[in-house]
């Protein structure tokens, strides 16, 4: 099921170009990201995030919209200065949010929704070890597939370019670890995504 809402998605996303009106662009930026249920605190873990989005108009006000996101996530334990780092999770994901978006008709923009997340790529390393040499692990058991929920809002800069913010949360545990103290020992991603978009307006071909 979820494989199938995740290709769905995709192919809307990259059909709806053909027969609606639209606006849309492209992101790049980066997630301070932490990992709650792997008992270490702090969105240490940077990452890059990237992404195209289109959306379309509901009303003056009102706009519903779609993307995909590529977005590296996961934890690092705080960084010490001369002191290798205990802990790190890599964690790629290719994301399809889906946000109902407010456009005060000025600059701003403020957006609420969820995502449906496949993880691409993971990677973990516990130390130092013996000889201060750290190693990979792979203690964590991970889905491939989870959902988050997102809000956040924009500034438009001019014509092309807007700053955004998102917060994001997991609304379904992203894996288990016995070190969790949540229920069944979920683990959830816990996000904020920097950006700089920029918009293109148009209508498409029919």
């Amino acid at each position: 099921m979820h494989k199938k809402l995740f290709l769905f998605s995709i192919f809307l996303l990259t059909t709806t170009f053909s027969f609606a009106q639209f606006k849309g662009g492209f992101y790049a930026g980066f997630n301070g990201s932490q990992v709650d249920g792997d008992n270490y605190a702090g969105y240490y873990k940077l990452g890059l995030n990237l992404s195209a989005a289109v959306e379309f108009p509901l009303s003056d006000y009102f706009g519903v919209s779609m993307e995909i996101s590529y977005s590296q996530k996961g934890s690092q334990s705080k960084p010490v200065q001369g002191i290798p780092r205990a802990y790190f999770l890599k964690l790629d994901y290719v994301e399809v949010p889906f946000m109902l978006n407010y456009h005060d008709q000025k600059k701003t923009t403020l957006s609420i929704g969820a995502s449906v997340n496949r993880l691409v790529n993971q990677y973990e390393e516990i130390g130092p070890w013996s000889g201060g040499v750290s190693r990979p692990t792979g203690i964590r058991d991970l889905n491939n597939f989870s959902y988050e929920f997102k809000a956040g809002g924009s500034y438009q800069l001019n014509n092309h370019f807007l700053f955004n913010v998102i917060y994001s949360y997991s609304i379904t545990r992203m894996g288990t670890s016995e070190d969790s103290r949540f229920l069944n020992f979920g683990m959830y991603n816990n996000l904020l995504e920097f950006r700089i978009g920029y918009l293109i307006k148009g209508q498409a071909a029919k």
